[in-house]
């Protein structure tokens, strides 16, 4: 069956896709969200009604779509019967669903504005205040640009950022791996300047983490999953991990070298005793939006601009447990229990090795710096604990030098 553009509110007529949660082929549960759609007033998750599998998309990120079009094939359960099918007056005869939606998308969203994820009031404000959305780093859930990174920038003031040139050679597809608590997603920023200097990239969930299920009960696990992944990769990538996924990442290069063209640390734990271990505890305690707050601003400036809507949906996807096992595994107190030095120690020699901290770091101090074997290449940038956040081109720039 097909499943047609739902009306979220009383004077709604059409909406614009922002993302789909679920690819074609998966599966999803009743109450699973399908896909994320922006109206002109909010952006909003779209549930499913019942069990089933999502055969194919009919639509993408960045079409406008009027209420009753075909958006996916689906194929349900009995508790989906009831969906009704959309009228077919709503597009035009002999064009399929997916051409009467791309045009509507090429005339009422901008290039730019298609590929980007922005709630409303972030498009208000920045078209307001003359800002590139292509400007602003997005911290929302997945990368969305929520409307305080756009008010960050208007404290700073918005400048056109700089052109990122790849290096003659570093054309490997780079691959992130995010920290404790984090997201894929927490990459967006960081991603969109490697793709302006055309480097590819890749930021998937790492397990215990947003949509990755796989458990995550401890760090040899993750570790254990990492270098399966970098072993399905078809060519050696440019491998980047932040703070425990720093280590992970050094865990896994470790494994199997020959996937891994360079490496990359941002942040690393276990390079050094100390931590913040109120943060980690914190954060893997199923965290109010208020207790968030307080832990947010131990990160950088940027995190500390999130506003209550991103706050609240990083509270939903930290409720349960999922997490605490790797806190207790990363630290006891302020005491880290991981080594990271050991793995660089093996890698020298066989693989180039960078590390970047930033010299405001409240959760893992900059000094440990100092604790690197010799034949790593240190940059201090002015940055909190998310240098890809508070200095992405400079990052950037680093990651696409040879």
């Amino acid at each position: 069956m097909t499943l047609p553009m739902p009306r979220l509110g009383e004077t709604m007529e059409e909406a614009t896709i922002a993302d789909w949660l679920v690819q074609p082929g998966q599966s999803f549960k009743r109450g699973d969200p399908l896909l994320e759609v922006e109206t002109d007033k909010t952006m909003v998750e779209y549930p499913a009604l019942g069990d089933g599998i999502l055969v194919e998309t009919l639509v993408g990120p960045g079409d406008v779509v009027e209420v009753g079009t075909p958006i996916a094939v689906i194929e349900t359960r009995d508790a989906w019967d009831s969906v009704e099918e959309p009228d077919a007056a709503a597009s035009s005869p002999g064009a399929a669903p997916s051409e009467v939606a791309g045009t509507a998308a090429q005339a009422l969203v901008s290039p730019d504005a298609a590929r980007l994820r922005a709630t409303p009031l972030a498009r208000r404000i920045a078209r307001e205040n003359h800002i590139a959305l292509s400007q602003v780093t997005g911290t929302g859930r997945r990368g969305r640009i929520e409307a305080g990174d756009v008010r960050v920038m208007l404290t700073e003031g918005a400048s056109t950022p700089a052109v990122i040139q790849a290096a003659p050679g570093a054309t490997a597809s780079v691959y992130c791996v995010h920290g404790f608590a984090g997201l894929g997603s927490n990459w967006a920023a960081l991603r969109a300047s490697l793709q302006r200097a055309g480097i590819t990239s890749s930021a998937p969930d790492l397990p215990g983490h947003g949509r990755n299920r796989v458990d995550a009960g401890s760090i040899e696990a993750l570790a254990d999953w990492l270098a399966a992944d970098l072993a399905s990769q078809p060519e050696p990538v440019q491998l980047v991990g932040h703070s425990l996924g720093a280590h992970v990442a050094a865990r896994a290069a470790q494994r199997v070298p020959s996937r891994v063209a360079r490496l990359t640390l941002l942040a690393p734990a276990g390079c050094g005793i100390e931590i913040n271990g109120a943060f980690l505890s914190g954060m893997a305690a199923a965290p109010s939006v208020g207790e968030l707050a307080h832990l947010m601003r131990l990160l950088g400036r940027k995190a500390a601009e999130l506003d209550n809507h991103a706050l609240e949906a990083l509270s939903r996807e930290l409720q349960g447990d999922r997490l605490s096992a790797l806190a207790a595994a990363a630290a006891r107190a302020d005491v880290q229990r991981i080594d990271t030095i050991a793995p660089l120690r093996s890698l020298a020699g066989k693989i180039p090795v960078r590390a970047i901290f930033g010299l405001s770091d409240q959760i893992i101090p900059r000094d440990h710096a100092f604790h690197l074997p010799p034949a790593v290449a240190c940059h201090m940038l002015e940055a909190g604990h998310m240098p890809h956040w508070d200095a992405t081109e400079e990052v950037a720039s680093i990651i696409a030098a040879p």
